[in-house]
């Protein structure tokens, strides 16, 4: 059986729906789920509860649905259940390179 895959998108920050949470998580006791590196603004959580895995992962909880809201993009309503957040990277081939002496 095929199962949908549900995402939303809010400026960098991607919430893909999920089955259920992962074991081992950690409550996080903030509304804040990403902040900005440039602008200090922050994707927030106005319902639900957030949640982290020990490598960094971050969980969403929302029983009742939920809305994100940010300074600069229009809030995104969540349909209840589970979310995986993920902030996306943009990519840079600078950051793979590598600096090496030449061997003559």
């Amino acid at each position: 059986m095929d199962q949908k895959i549900i995402m939303h998108r809010q400026g960098d920050v991607l919430f893909v729906k999920v089955a259920d949470l992962p074991d081992a998580l950690v409550e996080r006791r903030t509304d804040i789920l990403v902040e900005g590196e440039a602008t200090g603004h922050a994707h927030r959580l106005t319902t639900g509860q957030s949640w982290q895995s020990n490598a960094g992962q971050l969980f969403l909880s929302a029983v009742l649905g939920s809305k994100i809201v940010h300074e600069e993009h229009a809030p995104i309503e969540l349909e209840p259940g589970y979310w995986q957040v993920i902030r996306q990277r943009e990519y840079s081939p600078k950051a793979f390179r590598k600096e090496e002496l030449v061997r003559d």
